[in-house]
């Protein structure tokens, strides 16, 4: 016996609902605690994780066995089939939104770590400022923002000028190659190829100058 198609919209249906108004809620609050994303990014990646997990163990799964008493075996095993297609695609486009969110949640932690070096270059904390603009380089790379993610290098660059001993130096230069290896990483048609002779050309003949000068 064919299950009549009215039943398995209405499971349909019913999934959907519950997967819009869940993304819907999610979105408001992302929105709400963006300007203070850095207190409230452990919140949000806890809050997406159970979402995703109460969608599938405790919402659809309850309403499926309320709904499935009545249906024989061979009609469960249809609505099953359509189930796992239909999850497979609302799994395809949740990770799509997810990455979205992840991307901009990066560019913005790319911002807070870029106006903390800002503030710490004005009190003449050199080491400190490298550091959280190393942090905003490495944000702004993984959020994809390719415009901050030049000033990021520019700014790093113009700060190595400000170093004047070898032992911060040699405290930042993992952080510098670290730099080197993303931007080769995404230096396609050597697009990054001046920029990445620059950073080692600035960052090698300093070390040179200040081991001559003897400014441990």
């Amino acid at each position: 016996m064919e299950i009549p198609n009215t039943d398995i919209s209405s499971f349909l249906k019913m999934i959907d609902s519950f997967y819009n108004n869940a993304w819907n809620r999610l979105t408001i609050i992302l929105i709400i605690g963006g300007s203070i994303v850095v207190v409230v990014l452990p919140i949000i990646f806890k809050m997406i994780s159970d979402y995703r997990t109460k969608i599938r163990v405790d919402k659809v799964e309850k309403n499926l066995k309320e709904q499935s008493q009545n249906l024989s075996d061979e009609n469960m095993k249809i609505i099953e089939k359509k189930l796992d297609e239909y999850f497979k695609e609302k799994d395809k486009v949740i990770s799509q939104n997810l990455n979205a969110v992840d991307i901009k949640i990066h560019a913005v932690s790319g911002l807070v770590w870029a106006a903390l070096g800002n503030l710490m270059f004005e009190k003449k904390l050199i080491k400190s400022s490298l550091n959280y603009h190393f942090n905003s380089f490495e944000e702004f790379y993984d959020g994809e923002s390719e415009a901050n993610l030049q000033n990021s290098i520019s700014i790093i660059k113009n700060l190595y000028k400000e170093i004047t001993n070898l032992s911060l130096l040699k405290e930042i230069e993992n952080r510098h190659l670290s730099l080197i290896n993303k931007l080769n990483e995404i230096n396609e048609n050597s697009r990054y190829l001046n920029i990445i002779n620059e950073m080692e050309e600035e960052f090698n003949s300093l070390k040179k100058r200040l081991t001559k000068e003897g400014k441990n």
